[in-house]
């Protein structure tokens, strides 16, 4: 407790960050716990790992099996049970997800928000080492709990990080200017703050900029948000279990 506090105060050095994640910790905790009312609509829809990406890849569970089998052993290992961090790591799900929708559908642009450690990244670029194809560019704010890290994204091996672009800052900002920037985008995944309004301001800005037979990927779909943009996009979300509460959302352009 005496430590979160202590972080808590270094990062409230920085006014305008700290005014930012203040203003967003209000909208975790208030506004968007009013939007939670379809959550029946994502459990009637969650599939296990194997048949969801075998629907919205469009491939045999076989294909899929098959390169579910070549996960590297640091995407398969258990997570150390005390490690303080964890609460904030990608699960192997997600993981896995990233890793095979890389390899089958060969993106030539990734986009990602939220990057903590680097479990997401560093799964998305293993798979487009091995393809020897595509380019992640990867969006993070610090928060008070990024403190405990060595570095944003300390995960990924420098082997890995010359199809690696990790900008520093909140998605509001730099999100659009990513998408002026390279025009269109393969793969999008959120896994930045999952409130309500930011992953309706995410799926919205993204959407539009993602190829035909693009993909987008929400981690933690616990609110109303991903239910609201399908319901816009006329599409239909396919929905995977994963290893904690909320599960992965998975939408094909």
């Amino acid at each position: 407790m005496i430590r979160s506090i202590v972080k808590t105060a270094r990062f409230m050095r920085h006014p305008r960050t700290a005014t930012r994640w203040a203003g967003e910790f209000l909208d975790d905790k208030i506004v968007t716990p009013r939007h939670r009312r379809h959550s029946e609509y994502y459990d009637h829809r969650a599939m296990q790992l194997v048949d969801a990406l075998s629907v919205v890849l469009n491939v045999a569970g076989p294909d899929v099996e098959a390169e579910l089998a070549k996960l590297p052993d640091f995407l398969t290992s258990e997570r150390p049970a005390n490690n303080p961090t964890d609460k904030w790591v990608a699960t192997n799900e997600l993981a896995a997800i990233d890793y095979v929708a890389v390899k089958l559908l060969r993106p030539e642009i990734v986009v990602e928000t939220g990057v903590w450690s680097g479990t997401s990244s560093w799964s998305i670029l293993h798979a487009m080492d091995e393809i020897a194809h595509g380019r992640l560019i990867s969006i993070d704010l610090p928060t008070p709990n990024t403190n405990v890290l060595p570095e944003v994204g300390h995960l990924v091996p420098k082997y890995l990080r010359y199809r690696w672009e990790l900008r520093i800052g909140a998605a509001r900002t730099l999100l659009p200017s990513v998408i002026q920037e390279v025009g269109q985008i393969d793969i999008f995944q959120h896994d930045s703050r999952h409130s309500y309004s930011n992953q309706t301001f995410e799926f919205s800005t993204a959407w539009p900029a993602i190829s035909p037979q693009g993909l987008l990927v929400s981690d933690d779909v616990s609110n109303d948000a991903l239910h609201d943009a399908c319901e816009s996009w006329n599409q239909s979300p396919v929905i995977v279990h994963q290893s904690k509460s909320s599960p992965v959302g998975l939408v094909r352009k």
